[in-house]
């Protein structure tokens, strides 16, 4: 019985041990990581292909449209926070200010354009390496 009683004691001390450490490297973790988030936030993806997408991110009091593929990130606009708080005001998506920016941006349809192209032609590139 006392053999018996001794396990069972040694079971649950190691289940709390398990649970305090697992507590512990939560916190700390939280701490290590800090302001992660605090300065910049994506707001919204929007995918090209597979492998590409479009970003909005919000840093400070500005929003920046951002092309993004496996290999590089581009730099295609910059917005103020009051022309994306008045879209969401109007219920728009993502795709409606991208078409509707890109429509009054011939500069903007370019450089997205160019990296639809760019996308494409590294894709044909890969898949010939391969064969």
């Amino acid at each position: 019985m006392e053999l018996g009683f001794r396990v069972v004691l040694a079971l649950v001390i190691i289940c709390l041990l398990i649970y305090v450490i697992y507590y512990i490297l939560r916190v700390v973790n939280k701490k290590m990581l800090g302001r992660k988030g605090e300065y910049i936030k994506v707001i919204d993806l929007f995918p090209l292909s597979q492998d590409s997408m479009l970003v909005l991110v919000e840093i400070g009091d500005r929003v920046i449209l951002l092309g993004k593929t496996q290999k590089s990130i581009t730099f295609l606009r910059e917005f103020s926070k009051e022309q994306i708080l008045n879209l969401d005001e109007q219920h728009q998506s993502f795709k409606k200010v991208i078409d509707g920016q890109m429509n009054s941006s011939f500069d903007l349809k370019d450089k997205v354009l160019n990296l639809y192209t760019l996308i494409n032609d590294s894709e044909g590139k890969e898949d010939d390496e391969k064969k």
